[in-house]
């Protein structure tokens, strides 16, 4: 098979499971079949990950967005089960992967980008505080680690939105999606169902935060994209 058959069949399976997955989720909310989902949810990552490196044509370039992946499978996995242990494990997850997508689009130029427009920047930074001063109340032990996460996850979604209008809308719909999840944490329900939100709009920021990399076929690595200038403003 060759790469782009390859590709569109993992976005195919990606897709089937995404909608599987949220569907049950979604039904999660009412009833008690949260156990189903451990034969969706682990497996979302990974085949998002195969469909990133068939599409760009192999593995080369690939460490920093497919390490954010691997973040995420650690996340979704360590959200699966109601346990506090876990839920922590799951943040630090997610923590690596918003890592990695901040070093990989700053290799990109994302940085210089923002630091020019500063409005990107400091709109984050006000959400950022809208955010943490509406849920502060509600998060008890947790202010600390969700205070943390929640910077480093706004600094992600502010580099994605120094490379296009994708990722940046990728990084807006994570950043999102983790709210609701912090709403919950805190027993806040600013608007009704909104914990149905919270899969979709994480899958799309997933897949959306990808297209860097399956656009068109990775032609540099990583380090060899910092060393050039020229590099970063071709992506």
């Amino acid at each position: 098979m060759t790469a782009r058959p390859a590709a569109r069949a993992w976005l195919a399976l990606f897709v089937l499971f995404a909608v599987a997955d949220t569907v049950l989720a979604a039904v999660d909310l009412r009833t008690d079949v949260g156990a189903v989902r451990w034969a969706t949810k682990p497996l979302l990552m990974p085949l998002l990950a195969a469909y990133v490196v068939a599409a760009a044509g192999g593995f080369r370039g690939l460490a920093l967005p497919l390490t954010a992946l691997a973040g995420g499978f650690v996340g979704d996995v360590g959200l699966l089960p109601d346990r506090d242990g876990l839920f922590m494990v799951g943040m630090a997850g997610f923590a690596v992967g918003h890592t990695a997508y901040i070093r990989a689009f700053a290799l990109r130029g994302a940085g210089a980008r923002i630091a020019a427009n500063r409005r990107i920047p400091l709109g984050y930074a006000a959400a950022w505080a809208v955010m943490i001063a509406v849920l502060w109340r509600g998060l008890d032990d947790l202010l600390v680690p969700v205070i943390g996460y929640s910077l480093l996850l706004t600094a992600m979604a502010a580099f994605a939105a120094g490379m296009d209008r994708r990722t940046a809308i990728g990084g807006a719909l994570f950043l999102l999606s983790d709210t609701v999840i912090a709403c919950g944490i805190a027993d806040l329900d600013l608007v009704p169902g909104q914990d149905a939100v919270v899969m979709p709009t994480y899958l799309a920021a997933q897949f959306l935060l990808m297209t860097t990399w399956t656009r068109a076929p990775v032609l540099v690595r990583e380090p060899e994209a910092a060393a050039d200038p020229g590099s970063a403003a071709a992506f």
